[in-house]
């Protein structure tokens, strides 16, 4: 079924281009703890070996929400992709810059700054900001 999918959406995209129609596609910044990437991949993820988490995405509180936001999402390591030379990063943008003309990375401050929340996840009064790769990945990112 992906295959056929795929097949479709090139052929779509094929079409639209030749109507100089530019698709943009989203790449969000985080994935679910159940999703493919996660579960293949776990050394890119601050997750253990029995799929624990001790620290999840979310946001600080604030005027419009008194506990913050509890995102669920495991976090990067990202000191393993930077020793990666953030390969996976950089294979998920050029899957992504096939599939669409533009991209838009979703949640784009994460990249300086993300914010952690701590156990337990009641709200996110227990989190802190966290540094993230910055633009040493986009460096590599651009160098292709």
């Amino acid at each position: 079924m992906q295959f056929i999918a795929f097949k479709q959406w090139f052929a779509l995209k094929r079409y639209v281009n030749q109507l100089q129609i530019k698709i943009i596609g989203d790449i969000p910044i985080y994935l679910s703890l159940d999703s493919v990437e996660v579960w293949k991949d776990r050394e890119l993820f601050k997750i253990g070996r029995s799929m624990e988490i001790t620290q999840v995405s979310g946001v600080p509180p604030d005027k419009l929400s008194s506990d913050g936001q509890i995102w669920n999402n495991p976090l990067y390591n990202w000191k393993y992709h930077k020793k990666t030379g953030y390969s996976w990063w950089i294979e998920r943008i050029l899957f992504a810059l096939n599939k669409f003309d533009v991209i838009r990375l979703d949640h784009f401050r994460g990249f300086a700054k993300y914010y952690a929340v701590s156990e337990p996840f009641n709200d996110a009064h227990q989190g802190r900001w966290e540094k993230g790769p910055g633009y040493n990945m986009f460096k590599k990112v651009n160098s292709l």
